[in-house]
């Protein structure tokens, strides 16, 4: 019987170390990366022009009104707001999975946007509405529960 020694002690660590950080270096490589913006350092020059946005729509917080039906989520837009949209979006934006964000174009103004249930996965979303009058831009954000 051959005698156990510092040697073979050595070999066999670094042999399992290198296993180890081969199966984590797999492991780390096939799971998914869900970033929030895909621009990070685009969002961050424009920064300061997002809170004058964030300050100049803050009259228009209560301007959304959310319902859900069986069918589809509803989102009514106060008609002081409505009749100024010269174009805008609405973005439903799922934190936990960027694949199933929705973008609607408002090409005209409109008091009244759905998306259907169907689109919908059960689960939190951030209704982010954007639009413009008179070439300025208006943002208001606002939390959904999809059921």
């Amino acid at each position: 019987m051959k005698k156990f020694t510092w040697g073979t002690g050595i070999f066999l660590f670094l042999v399992l170390f290198l296993a180890g950080s081969a199966v984590f270096i797999i492991f780390a490589s096939r799971q998914t990366v869900n970033l929030v913006h895909k621009d990070y350092y685009e969002k961050g020059v424009d920064y300061s022009e997002e809170i004058k946005v964030k300050e100049r729509s803050k009259e228009f917080l209560n301007a959304l009104d959310i319902q859900t039906t069986n069918e589809s989520l509803l989102v009514n837009i106060a008609p002081e707001v409505a009749a100024k949209i010269d174009s805008g979006s609405m973005y439903l934006y799922r934190p936990s999975d960027s694949k199933e964000d929705i973008t609607l174009t408002l090409e005209e103004p409109t008091s009244q946007v759905s998306f259907r249930k169907s689109e919908l996965k059960n689960g939190r979303y951030i209704l982010k509405f954007t639009w413009y009058n008179k070439g300025v831009k208006y943002q208001i954000q606002r939390p959904v529960n999809v059921q």
